[in-house]
């Protein structure tokens, strides 16, 4: 605050007061009180409203440096204590060995390709995708099961 703008607030303010006193003959306390709101607003109406930090931040944009992002957070949904495995890896992982198993034809969600999806992948690794408890050798599984089904070029 400068003392011009404090200045400029008290003669808004005894101005307010002035005239509610004299003008329209209200009570002193009253006036007093009106005077001072007046001043208060004036105050408050010079204050410079900072602008946002966030606003000439920089943009970074995802690149592939920056994926290993997603897998330092699958890594830390694995429990090295219990065994358990985390929401994230679980659904990461069931959703390429869903994909992989639509290739061969066999639907996840069609309770008739249970028993062949049992054959392929394993017995009992889908139901412990799906159902809550999933661990860290299901996982293991499951990702066996994955490379068992599309085999990458070095292995071929």
């Amino acid at each position: 605050m400068t003392r011009g703008r404090i200045i400029g607030a008290v003669v808004v303010a005894a101005i307010v007061g002035i005239a509610l006193l004299f003008g329209l003959s209200v009570e002193p306390a009253f006036a007093f009180g009106w005077a001072a709101l007046a001043g208060v607003l004036v105050l408050c109406a010079q204050l410079g409203v900072p602008d946002d930090p966030r606003s000439d931040a920089p943009h970074v944009p995802d690149s592939p440096e920056r994926r290993g992002t997603a897998v330092s957070r699958m890594a830390w949904s694995l429990n090295p204590r219990t065994g358990a495995a985390g929401e994230l890896i679980t659904r990461r992982v069931r959703g390429i060995l869903s994909h992989r198993l639509r290739r061969l034809g066999l639907d996840t969600d069609d309770s008739q390709h249970s028993a062949t999806i049992d054959e392929v992948v394993g017995s009992g690794l889908w139901s412990r995708l799906v159902e809550p408890g999933t661990n860290r050798n299901d996982i293991e599984r499951a990702l066996d099961a994955i490379d068992r089904l599309s085999p990458s070029k070095e292995k071929q």
